[in-house]
């Protein structure tokens, strides 16, 4: 099966999205698909790669960090010409496309347009949803039915989407996965990297939160939770990642860092907070140098692919009870599940597992077996290919053609 792929950003560009399509495009390589991504340009990566068995393809007319809505309006017949030459180059059997039910109007009417004219189906995976009065976000529902399938990142986007006027029937849940090669739970010869790489963390009770440094992720939440445990943990140490390389829409981001960084100034936290841009190659071992993670997004998260993480990693993580995060995180279990924006029910729970290490233990030792069974890359993949075969003989029927083949041998 022929697969192109179509997203804003890639890595080097950190993010939930980027992760998750490193680690989709390879294992669908292995189960026997020719795969093709279509991405944003990004300074210092080249305009066309092979990642592990996946064509990468770099454009700037896919990179949101430089494009406006002027812009892309300005630049519609480009924006055309250059899918369309992608397309029609890759000759897919199924494109799937990542958030294009938002941002640019353009760019999914453009793939509606080569829905009609080449009978190629569209899936859509759909990692967020907005705020229902966002006038962008109106206008987008209204092109719900140009996808022939919908993956939903968890039951919760489910649930919104259909709220939003997408049909139920064309929606299926497909949770994320992970590496459990990349991520796994840390040994000696990790302990010895850590001291060599980060002497900060030397002697440390070292707190990871893995998101992008940004209101919406809840940093600010942590930080003040930070200024309540250093009074009984004064050696605790919040570690923040994310500071540059993020699909940024709209230059929000640098603001929101600013806040953060000035919330710690004003609380004197200089000595219990680090701050600095993790590489994606990084990100494994900092979990490795954590005892537990926090992520008390202060937005309905969609998923949150950095929980993922940080289970694999035999970490437990605190999580707000927000979005599709209960429908991983089991309070007490695997990690706990705290109220929104509460610096104080987030350092609670902080504490209940800096004052229990071998409880913390237990919990990550619980998540990293609960991944295993549930949430690998591999289970990710074959349910993601299950949406395409749907999509594949929907259009195939539609088109009056039969049934294609779509035999796929899974490895």
């Amino acid at each position: 099966m022929n697969v192109a792929i179509l997203h804003w950003a890639f890595p080097p560009v950190i993010g939930g999205v980027e992760s998750h399509l490193a680690m989709l495009g390879p294992e669908l390589a292995k189960n026997n698909c020719r795969v093709s991504l279509l991405t944003g340009s990004c300074e210092g990566a080249q305009e066309e790669e092979w990642y592990e068995g996946m064509h990468v393809k770099r454009t700037p007319l896919m990179d949101l960090n430089s494009l406006s809505p002027a812009k892309i309006a300005g630049q519609a017949r480009e924006i055309r010409e250059e899918i369309e030459r992608f397309i029609d180059q890759v000759r897919p059997d199924v494109i799937h496309a990542h958030n294009m039910h938002y941002f640019s109007p353009v760019h999914a009417g453009i793939l509606s347009g080569i829905r009609r004219a080449r009978e190629i189906p569209l899936v859509l995976t759909a990692h967020n949803v907005w705020a229902d009065d966002d006038e962008t976000w109106k206008e987008m529902n209204r092109m719900a039915h140009i996808w022939d399938m919908v993956i939903a990142v968890s039951d919760y986007i489910k649930h919104e989407l259909s709220r939003a006027g997408y049909d139920e029937k064309k929606i299926v849940t497909v949770h994320h996965g992970i590496d459990l090669k990349r991520f796994n739970p840390a040994k000696d010869l990790h302990r010895e990297e850590i001291k060599l790489k980060y002497p900060q963390f030397e002697g440390r009770r070292v707190i990871f939160h893995p998101a992008r440094m940004s209101l919406d992720k809840g940093c600010h939440i942590s930080v003040k939770a930070i200024d309540l445990i250093r009074k009984e943990f004064p050696d605790v140490l919040l570690v923040l990642a994310g500071t540059g390389k993020t699909v940024d829409w709209g230059s929000h981001q640098q603001r929101h860092v600013q806040k953060i960084l000035g919330l710690v100034d004003e609380l004197g936290l200089a000595e219990n907070v680090f701050t600095r841009f993790f590489a994606w190659e990084e990100m494994p071992l900092v979990y490795k140098a954590a005892e537990f993670c926090v992520y008390p997004s202060c937005f309905e998260e969609p998923f949150g692919l950095v929980m993922l993480e940080s289970l694999a990693s035999e970490k437990p993580i605190v999580v707000s009870r927000a979005g599709g995060m209960p429908e991983i995180i089991k309070h007490g279990v695997n990690g706990f599940v705290v109220e929104m924006a509460s610096e104080n029910d987030l350092a609670e729970n902080c504490l209940r597992l800096l004052r229990n290490p071998e409880m913390c233990r237990q919990m990550g030792r619980r998540g990293r077996i609960m991944v295993e069974k549930f949430w690998t890359k591999e289970i990710m993949t074959r349910n993601t290919l299950d949406v395409y075969k749907k999509a594949v003989l929907k259009t195939g029927r539609a088109a009056g053609r039969g049934k294609r083949d779509v035999t796929v041998i899974f490895r």
